[in-house]
């Protein structure tokens, strides 16, 4: 592959990466102070009206923005300029009536959905956020187009203006009811005039809902600021020769739009059709055993926000379990899945980034480098992954201190932080397998996966509680990764060389985490953590420490261990001059 084909792919994977680094650290920024602010039971209320929003947004979207760059990449490999301008056009049509649709059911059916996933109070929150299918939808076109011209700066910086928006008009609402006084005597939920609360269990139901409308206006202002920027430089794609280009009817172009986005969205929805029933699955299967409960008990006792709601609103029976269940739900997405999205960052980049990349390098008949191109990502996504997944398991305890000031939920981050290896290998092995026409092939492997979480959930739940939720997410994108590398290995026709794409960088994460291990056992322990009388700032500063100790002896290890090769550097740019330094302090050959 030549300098400019790496350094054209590795370019916009970067440029996404740190896009998606800001809007991870945005994201962390915003859920952090929200959680304290609204608590776990709150998050609980955020989390179904966001996970259903993220489950229609599939629908509406998941496998249109692939598409379209997959077509325009390919239009544009062969000089198709005009035709990669119609590829757009018929796309932002079509979507526009899927997004209508979608938020059209959101608005029209929040009880019934509410009921669905039987947490009561997050049918406000779904309201909410229905407009934001549609403002999403449109976004979605822009960036497929500019990614497809392999442009990944306008779909960035819409990322992180819609994030910004998010944070900001987010926690302003969410702040602004949590702040009202409770008057029990009201008539209403909410008195405007005066700004008071009726109980404090609709405080927080108003404000979880005031939280998720910050995601409604990031994705007004994401939509905006994209489609400006191609009016912008909509002069600049104009071709300059005045041959007439052979145009395809719109007709043939929505018709591969859509074979080629419904096996996509297909594999995508089962993922989010799976949260969902995890949803579903978590609060109903944990009332079915309520003793699983009581692993949590702390979190329930007298003196607790819990509490205080619980005698508020005379929960009891049934409903005191129902509302426990959704409050440990609400610490498992909030906390725990919070923190294990934040390091899939750069994996997520390389999945939006390789599509376009290799689709070209097919479409000019260029096999060397779509393999190339194939095992550079995959080689990279599982040197990043592997110490995420060991060093954020064996610190979970530090990592939710430093952020969140209590542990409550280092037994699920534990659990759930291994998985981040196989669910970085599922996003970028999806992404090849789709760039290259293998597009049923990540559907099957979804459904097969989703279908093993379900089954995990449903019958170990009532035993193993909220902690059998991370196990089921494990067992689901480990079936999910070993699938899709097999069709890659047989499809792709390559062959891997296992020992460094797997057992060296995880032999370097272990190292990395016996390190992180000994740390965290005698300078953090639990109990050094939750004591009130060592100071917070001491605390957090032997945290940081830790990692970035961590962070140093892996980087250490995998020249150690020859985890990382010369060809990996040279694909980033200014990589020859990288490897030179590093060739000359004998840490690469």
């Amino acid at each position: 592959m030549s300098e400019k084909k790496s350094n054209s792919f590795i370019h916009g994977a970067l440029i996404l990466g740190l896009a998606n680094l800001l809007v991870k650290v945005i994201g962390a920024v915003f859920k952090i102070p929200l959680i304290n602010l609204i608590g776990d039971d709150g998050m609980g209320y955020f989390n179904i009206a966001y996970q259903i929003y993220t489950f229609m947004f599939i629908i509406a979207t998941a496998g249109f923005p692939i598409a379209i760059s997959k077509m325009v990449a390919e239009s544009m490999a062969q000089n198709k300029e005009k035709e990669a301008s119609r590829i757009f056009q018929t796309a932002l049509t079509f979507l526009a009536v899927i997004g209508l649709i979608g938020t059209g059911i959101l608005f029209l059916f929040p009880n019934a959905l509410e009921s669905l996933v039987a947490v009561p109070g997050s049918s406000l929150g779904i309201t909410a956020i229905a407009p934001a299918v549609f403002f999403v939808a449109m976004a979605s076109v822009y960036r497929g187009y500019f990614q497809g011209r392999q442009s990944m700066f306008p779909t960035a910086a819409s990322e992180v203006i819609e994030s910004l928006a998010k944070l900001l008009v987010g926690l302003f609402l969410a702040s602004f009811f949590m702040k009202m006084p409770i008057q029990e005597n009201l008539q209403t939920p909410i008195d405007w005039v005066a700004k008071t609360a009726q109980s404090s269990y609709v405080r927080t139901v108003f404000a979880s809902a005031g939280a998720i409308s910050g995601v409604t206006i990031g994705t007004l202002l994401s939509f905006l600021l994209i489609s400006g920027i191609y009016l912008f430089t909509k002069k600049k794609r104009i071709p300059l020769t005045t041959e007439q280009e052979k145009l395809r009817s719109r007709k043939s172009i929505l018709k591969e739009l859509i074979l080629i986005a419904i096996p996509i969205t297909i594999g995508a929805s089962v993922s989010s059709l799976t949260t969902l029933i995890d949803m579903g699955t978590i609060t109903r299967r944990l009332v079915t055993r309520p003793e699983v409960l009581s692993t949590y008990a702390f979190m329930f006792e007298e003196g607790t926000d819990f509490a205080q709601k619980a005698l508020e609103e005379g929960w009891a029976g049934l409903e005191l379990y129902r509302q426990q269940a959704a409050t440990l739900y609400g610490m498992y997405t909030g906390k725990a899945q919070t923190m294990f999205n934040l390091p899939l960052t750069l994996v997520v980049a390389l999945g939006m980034s390789v599509v376009p990349a290799i689709s070209a390098a097919l479409a000019k008949k260029d096999a060397i480098s779509a393999r190339s191109i194939t095992e550079s990502a995959i080689r990279i996504a599982m040197l990043f992954a592997a110490p995420c997944a060991f060093g954020m398991s064996l610190l979970s305890k530090e990592v939710l201190y430093i952020l969140f000031s209590d542990c409550n939920a280092k037994a699920v981050l534990a659990i759930l932080s291994i998985a981040i290896i196989p669910v970085a290998i599922v996003s970028i092995t999806n992404a090849i397998l789709q760039a290259y026409g293998k597009v049923y092939y990540p559907v099957i492997n979804m459904v097969i996966g989703g279908c093993a979480k379900v089954l995990f959930n449903f019958f170990c739940i009532p035993y193993l509680g909220i902690d059998g939720a991370p196990l089921g997410t494990f067992l689901c994108y480990f079936v999910i990764a070993f699938l899709n590398m097999y069709h890659i290995i047989k499809y792709a026709n390559i062959r891997f060389r296992w020992s460094s794409f797997v057992f060296r960088p995880i032999l370097a994460a272990v190292l990395m985490g016996a390190v992180g291990f000994v740390m965290a056992t005698f300078l953090t322990p639990t109990d050094f953590l939750l004591s009130q009388t060592v100071s917070v700032w001491l605390k957090r500063g032997l945290i940081v420490a830790e990692i970035g100790i961590c962070a140093i002896v892996y980087c250490l290890a995998i020249f150690a261990v020859k985890a990382i090769c010369k060809e990996d550097i040279l694909q980033l740019p200014k990589g020859e001059k990288i490897a030179a330094i590093l060739t000359k302090c004998k840490l690469i050959k």
